[in-house]
């Protein structure tokens, strides 16, 4: 009996190591501007083209947000559909986001970006929640993504 225990857990262990590994292979791969449409003068709706490579299970991400950083300020915020990302597979999903600018951006910051605009300036905090398919979630957060770097 206990050999038959010793087995159970050795072939769970391995299994979930093995589960472990994949999740860690998942990347994005690529991101691209489908479409933008402002909402006032401080906001816009967007869509995003988002390439995911998922070796690991399906999975949903939900209540997406994020804050969006220039040079250490605080430039605006987005939020994000929930996206379900499946098995096995690699794909491009359409990503529906919403995203406002923070008080203390100007409209004539805005502006200037139009004719000098440089990705290395941004960084992105972001925080999900990340559901299995049988329900199960957890939260997680990524601070400091440069953006410059996520574009390539």
């Amino acid at each position: 009996m206990k050999r038959k225990i010793i087995l159970l857990v050795a072939a769970l262990a391995t299994l979930l190591l093995t589960g472990c590994d994949k999740i860690r292979q998942i990347k994005v791969t690529g991101c691209s501007l489908v479409s933008f449409s402002p909402v006032g003068l401080r906001g816009g709706n967007a869509e995003l083209a988002v390439a995911i490579e998922n070796p690991a299970m399906q999975f949903t991400l939900e209540d997406i947000v994020g804050t969006v950083y220039r040079s250490g300020n605080v430039f605006g915020t987005f939020s994000a559909d929930p996206i379900t990302v499946r098995a096995r597979t690699a794909a491009v999903y359409p990503l529906k986001c919403s995203a406002a600018l923070s008080q203390e951006v100007s409209l004539g910051e805005v502006l200037k970006l139009t004719r000098s605009y440089d990705p290395a300036e941004f960084t992105v905090d972001v925080e999900a929640l990340i559901r299995l398919k049988s329900g199960v979630g957890k939260r997680f957060k990524l601070k400091d993504l440069n953006v410059k770097e996520m574009l390539e």
